[in-house]
């Protein structure tokens, strides 16, 4: 009965935005994975979409999250959560009986970590899949989205499955092998420092995106120069500074609530760092500023894998 690495069979997606699409997608183009995917939407749009482009094998509408504590869970052997954290958190409540395995697609953990916590009756094991795009909804959806991507698992609470109906040391393999079964690297993380690596590398950049687009966009000369120009004046380094600043405001909301105290450290540094600027500007040094940009390009090297000889 193992279609695929991991062995699940009949999948439920419950949220079926961009991420929930594309993983649907991911898993019925591959080699790997010959069962059923269903999928569950809130917005009747939504449901229309996916029926007509066939994302999933069958996509249900609850219109509510309280409605999912009379859903048919018995056929399904995972359910992975597509939902923005601050739905994740009362759905965590209102799950019925369930011996499958449950992960998630969260990009903050420990709210969610404390919310299962409660439910120890389920096996849980968390996820997040570090790709996305500023584009929301099914219809951004990607089929390539998930592949040569990282997947973060997250460690379980200490003693977590030694209770019945808990999550087993087999649970966090076999949702590894799911990610890794539709291309995605694996690495495993405590929940505490899932949210403040990712405050640095994920939740801070897109607030000083949306930062950098208010502050140039205040400033008359730029505004009006830019709608004057034939097209837009914005060069390549400020697009791809900015790009993420579209993103979905909803889920970028939850994120910032859920994991505000890691956010709030991280702006915190980079404050002080950019205050040393300001006076080292105020105060010239060519010297200083030749070894800032060394310094600054072998960190980027360093954070995005990228190797001297790549460049």
């Amino acid at each position: 009965m193992k279609n695929n690495e991991s062995g699940f069979q009949s999948i439920l997606i419950f949220g079926m935005g961009m991420m929930g699409s594309s993983l649907s997608l991911a898993l019925k183009n591959s080699g790997d994975f010959h069962g059923r995917v269903d999928g569950i939407v809130q917005s009747e749009k939504s449901r229309v979409f996916i029926e007509t482009h066939k994302i999933c094998d069958q996509v249900f509408r609850l219109e509510a999250l309280e409605d999912f504590k009379d859903f048919p869970l018995e056929k399904y052997d995972l359910i992975v959560i597509g939902l923005p954290v601050g739905k994740i958190l009362p759905l965590a409540e209102l799950i019925p009986e369930y011996r499958g395995v449950i992960t998630d697609m969260s990009s903050t953990r420990v709210r969610v970590a404390e919310a299962f916590a409660k439910r120890s009756d389920l096996r849980f094991v968390g996820s997040h899949p570090m790709c996305g795009s500023e584009d929301a909804g099914p219809s951004a959806a990607k089929q390539d989205l998930f592949h040569n991507k990282l997947c973060i698992i997250l460690e379980g609470k200490e003693g977590q499955g030694r209770k019945k109906g808990g999550a087993i040391s087999s649970d966090w393999q076999d949702v590894a092998r799911f990610w890794g079964s539709i291309g995605m690297k694996t690495f495993l993380m405590k929940e505490n420092d899932h949210d403040e690596v990712l405050a640095y590398l994920s939740h801070s950049p897109h607030v000083l995106a949306g930062l950098i687009s208010i502050w140039a966009s205040e400033s008359s000369a730029v505004m009006d120069s830019n709608t004057e120009s034939p097209i837009p004046i914005s060069g390549g380094g400020f697009r791809d500074m900015v790009r993420i600043a579209g993103s979905n405001q909803k889920m970028w909301t939850d994120i910032l609530e859920t994991n505000r105290e890691s956010i709030l450290d991280s702006l915190r540094h980079y404050r002080n760092d950019l205050d040393e600027m300001i006076l080292n500007l105020e105060n010239f040094d060519r010297e200083y500023f030749m070894e800032w940009f060394t310094k600054a390009r072998k960190a980027r090297n360093i954070l995005c894998g990228i190797r001297e000889d790549e460049e």
